[in-house]
Order: structure tokens, then sequence, then C-alpha cells
């Protein structure tokens, strides 16, 4: 993982700060009211626990702030540390993201294409239908004329 100038990762900066001001999990769970499973997962740098970056971004800077932290400074270092899980397949909202990704490119597919595709297809045949509709009113026209003709000769 990638760290901060002093080397250390956000959770060792949260775990060093904490145990700085000579806190426990516990003690800083009372006051926070943040989970101490949340708290142990931000001090080992588990992104993996938190369904949303929206609640890892919560959490952490409360945590950060309790701490004396600049919470927007915590962030920024989380930000550029985050590249991707030792798996190398991304926290969970990253492979959310690609999957959402995934489904929008599909329908610009639908929406580029297709649909363009679709209207053509309805133009042509309404032209078509509209032709064929004059030319059998000019038929029938015309036989009509034909009838008149042939019944004014008689």
């Amino acid at each position: 993982m990638v760290a901060n100038s002093t080397g250390e990762t956000v959770g060792e900066v949260l775990k060093r700060a904490r145990e700085s001001k000579k806190l426990s999990i516990e003690d800083v769970h009372r006051q926070t009211k943040i989970s101490p499973n949340v708290l142990r997962a931000l001090e080992r740098d588990d992104l993996g626990v938190f369904v949303s970056e929206t609640y890892l971004k919560g959490f952490l800077k409360t945590y950060a702030a309790f701490l004396g932290l600049d919470p927007g400074q915590v962030w920024s270092l989380l930000s550029r540390q985050r590249g991707s899980t030792p798996d190398g397949k991304g926290t969970f909202w990253d492979i959310e993201e690609a999957v959402r990704e995934e489904k929008l490119r599909s329908s610009r597919i639908v929406q580029r294409v297709i649909i363009p595709l679709l209207i053509a297809i309805i133009v042509i045949l309404a032209v078509l239908y509209a032709r064929e509709r004059s030319n059998r009113s000019d038929r029938l026209s015309q036989a009509a004329a034909a009838i008149v003709l042939d019944s004014a000769e008689l």
C-alpha cells in the first residue's frame, strides 16, 4: 500500500494518534459511537468491510476529527493509498462501479445504435405504406373512372 511521507498508511496514522492520546478502541467507541469493529477495520486499512465509499468517508472523517487530525488530509492520504486491495481486485464499491459502468455501456449501444435503427425501419415502413395506399387509391380512382366511362357509353 502507498503510505504517507513518513511511510505510514492511514490506518497506522490513526492508530498512532489514538495510542498517543492513550485511548483504547473502547474509549473511542464510547465517545464517537463508531463500532469497535469499524475502528479496527480503519486502523487495519481494511476497506472491504465498508458497503460504500460514503460510509467509509463518514467514519474516517469522524474518527480523524476526534483524534485531532485534519479529516481532509486523512481522506486525501487514503485516496492516494487506495488504488486497490492486495488481491488486485479493488474495493467492493470499485467493483460495483465497474459493473454499473458495464451495464451503462450496453444501454449506450441501445441508445446509439438500436433505437435509431428501429426509428429508420419505422419511417421506411410508413413511407412504403403511404405509397401503397396512394397506389391503391389511384387504381381505385382509375377503376371508378373506367366504370363511369363504360356506363356513359352505354
